[in-house]
């Protein structure tokens, strides 16, 4: 996430999409880049995106990892690598499957397995909300499931609006940012505690050597 002048903003951020196969991974990243839809896509590899956005009057340069599905095979070190490889993830499903809905939660239990802790920048989003009449998921569960796991919410259709996906990701991007600036000011309390010890030990050695 850190340049390599250490500047305090943040200059880049990995994000991973992740989510059933068919609920609109791929269409959402092409949206997000291209503004543009395309509806049928079929690949069997990651693809990783690049682009530059300019979020909140500030340029990021991002990786955006669009994975396949891995879990229902039980293939979980590659999953883990890019879950590993990742700043912040964006949860998708489709409100027209429920196994789709239902997978989420382990989803996110994964990462927080594979990051060791709790509070990962995590973007809940529910795709498909155009097609009302092969809705099975209500709005309200994935609200509900949303606010137990602590993660921002969005229902949208990738297909009619390119607004709302840009909200999503962006708001995923502000979260990834405020990780970033807990991490940089946890490092500056390190690094003046250091260099308090440091100097408390130099003013010991010369007290020693005046008492001689």
């Amino acid at each position: 996430m850190m340049d390599s002048g250490g500047a305090r903003n943040m200059a880049k951020a990995k994000l991973v999409v992740l989510g059933h196969d068919s609920c609109g991974k791929t269409a959402l990243c092409v949206r997000f880049i291209t503004m543009r839809f395309i509806g049928e896509y079929d690949h069997e590899k990651e693809v990783t995106y690049r682009c530059r956005k300019l979020v909140d009057k500030e340029v990021i340069d991002l990786e955006i990892l669009d994975t396949v599905n891995k879990l229902e095979s039980q293939v979980a070190n590659p999953m883990e690598s890019s879950i590993r490889w990742g700043d912040g993830f964006l949860i998708i499903y489709s409100v027209t499957d429920r196994s789709s809905f239902e997978s989420v939660l382990r989803l996110k239990r994964l990462i927080d397995h594979v990051k060791r802790t709790l509070g990962i920048p995590t973007v809940i989003v529910a795709n498909k909300c155009d097609m009302e009449n092969g809705r099975v998921v209500r709005r309200e569960e994935g609200q509900a499931l949303a606010g137990d796991l602590r993660c921002s919410f969005f229902e949208l259709s990738v297909a009619e609006s390119a607004t709302a996906v840009e909200t999503a990701v962006c708001q995923l991007i502000r979260e990834v940012r405020v990780e970033f600036s807990k991490h940089i000011l946890a490092m500056e309390k390190c690094s003046r505690m250091l260099q308090m010890r440091h100097a408390l030990k130099k003013k010991l050695r010369r007290s020693k050597t005046m008492q001689w």
